[in-house]
């Protein structure tokens, strides 16, 4: 997992979720920026295990001409893009589902933005801790909501203010207990 730049992401969707609340817009961007920066880095990743091993007197036969190109691309796919492939297909159907269930019911669940937040945050997570994390969040949902139903009578619990810290609060535990 990239520790810092996904870390470096979410502190910087947590201060765009600060500074520029109501503009979706802004959240948008963010998230296919997050995903075209993580598969960039990935594919660098990628380009200096293959110098590395180049460079290696033993590890220069898991490389053509003496093992097919496959070894070396099945290798990069599954260390590098996979986790973040399968994260992502979480993080759309998140955010299709999410854009769906609000409009169908006059955007009483979420903001406009909160989508895109969501998905950004389950994205960054990783593969298989977005599962982890979507359930952290589902609680923090849960005594979020119990606790304005009966000490506030409030009907709604806002995630907005949720998404991005309590994904960083996950990935940093994650590292703390070097699960990454």
């Amino acid at each position: 997992m990239m520790f810092y730049p996904v870390l470096g992401i979410l502190i910087l969707s947590e201060a765009a979720s600060l500074f520029l609340k109501g503009r979706y817009f802004v959240f948008r961007y963010l998230f296919i920026g997050a995903v075209i920066f993580i598969f960039v880095l990935a594919g660098h990743l990628s380009y200096q295990q293959y110098q590395i091993w180049s460079g290696n007197k033993l590890s220069v036969f898991l490389l053509p001409p003496y093992a097919p190109i496959s070894y070396f691309l099945g290798y990069s796919f599954t260390h590098f893009f996979k986790n973040y492939l399968i994260s992502l297909g979480a993080g759309i159907l998140f955010l299709i589902g999410a854009s769906w269930l609000n409009n169908k019911h006059q955007k009483r669940f979420f903001e406009e933005e909160e989508p895109y937040m969501g998905a950004l945050a389950i994205f960054a997570a990783g593969h298989p801790f977005w599962m982890f994390y979507f359930l952290g969040i589902f609680s923090v949902g849960v005594v979020g909501t119990l606790y304005l139903k009966i000490i506030r009578s409030e009907r709604r619990f806002p995630f907005y203010n949720f998404w991005f810290p309590v994904s960083i609060i996950f990935l940093l535990s994650l590292k703390f207990f070097n699960l990454l």
